[in-house]
């Protein structure tokens, strides 16, 4: 594989820099390592114009499997990674963080969302914000604003899930809500029991928790169903090519997300959403914004470290302070995490929208 040549900083009698990437190219996450890897492609070539001190940039597939990614970035470190972006899903980042910690070297997730990777190790960090804050307010959402004190859960089994769907089911019950389910997909006759739950239990509203296929099966058989309370989800919803296959499956489908700054001059918000735009002929989607926003903290954190040795670059990353990126400040707390605002998204008409506080969720009976 060819790498990428890219230069940072202004100091060009440097020695030349390493950095790894490791995303899921192939496999059942290809669709969100697609994105982050196009918006991670947009950082570098925005620094490509600076000149001064190159930097080489190596990626690999992880296949969409924890092993191969953990041998993907043990292996970039050995050929001299300063620090490796991965661990597009949280099962990934587990496996990716055991190599990190063993060889002392930075990884910067620029996905992963499960909440037991806080202050999981010093060498982590990770862009894209925990999934206590997600499974809050899904929570919240269907019980506040969308009334519904029962709710049918349908699940994958994955490292995803069993760490989002413990912070629903806990905030949920504690607003009052009655939990129905929950379902497991893909144990031998889920569709079945889903269907029962809907006709005896009659929930007032659904939650998917799990990645886009999961997410697509369980509508399919919550429309075929006759379903037409509220269905919540998660984020891992909005990525484009995922948006684009499931069509009008996914009309009034409900979901957290952080919105992109655009407060002050918005930068560097504005430029990245029209250069994609120009460069893809797309909307960029929550990945491809997350996955810009870990290039530019690696590569400022590169830039104010001369020397990388990885305590520097670590201590470089946790002492960033007045960059921002596409989704708000790149400011890490001690535990490697970055906070971000969420907001209730819903899809219309085919398109992304916010959700104003006063949108009622669409009643029976209406197209969905």
């Amino acid at each position: 594989m060819v790498p990428l040549l890219v230069t940072v900083g202004t100091m060009a009698c440097q020695p030349e820099l390493r950095l790894g990437v490791v995303l899921p190219e192939t496999g059942s996450a290809a669709v969100y390592g697609a994105s982050v890897k196009t918006g991670i492609d947009l950082a570098l070539a925005g620094h490509r114009k600076t000149g001064g001190r190159s930097i080489e940039v190596w990626y690999r597939d992880s296949g969409s499997d924890p092993a191969r990614a953990a041998s993907a970035c043990e292996a970039l470190f050995e050929q001299g990674a300063a620090l490796v972006i991965g661990g597009a899903t949280s099962a990934e980042a587990k496996a990716m963080i055991d190599v990190a910690d063993r060889i002392g070297r930075v990884l910067l997730s620029p996905s992963a969302s499960a909440p037991d990777l806080s202050g999981r190790s010093q060498c982590f960090f990770r862009v894209y914000p925990s999934d206590e804050l997600e499974g809050a307010r899904a929570a919240e959402f269907l019980v506040g604003q969308a009334s519904a004190r029962s709710v049918l859960i349908l699940s994958e089994s994955n490292d995803y899930a069993r760490g989002l769907l413990p912070v629903f089911v806990a905030r949920l019950q504690a607003l009052g809500a009655q939990v129905v389910g929950p379902e497991t997909l893909g144990d031998e006759g889920w569709e079945r029991r889903v269907r029962l739950a809907l006709a005896r239990q009659a929930p007032a509203g659904a939650y998917v928790c799990g990645y886009g296929e999961a997410i697509s099966r369980s509508l399919v058989v919550l429309r075929a169903a006759g379903f037409r309370k509220t269905v919540c989800t998660t984020s891992a919803i909005h990525a484009t090519a995922l948006l684009s296959r499931l069509g009008d499956e996914a009309e009034g489908l409900f979901f957290p997300l952080a919105t992109t700054d655009l407060s002050g001059d918005g930068e560097p918000a504005r430029r990245f959403i029209a250069t994609y735009q120009q460069t893809y002929n797309l909307q960029p989607d929550v990945y491809a914004s997350y996955g810009y926003d870990a290039a530019l903290a690696a590569l400022s954190a590169l830039s104010l470290e001369p020397h990388p040795e990885p305590d520097r670059l670590a201590a470089a990353l946790r002492t960033l302070h007045g960059v921002r990126g596409v989704m708000g400040p790149l400011e890490f707390d001690r535990n490697g995490n970055i906070q971000r605002t969420l907001r209730m998204h819903w899809i219309r008409a085919g398109r992304v929208e916010v959700a104003a506080a006063a949108q009622a969720p669409m009643p029976d009976g209406a197209r969905r």
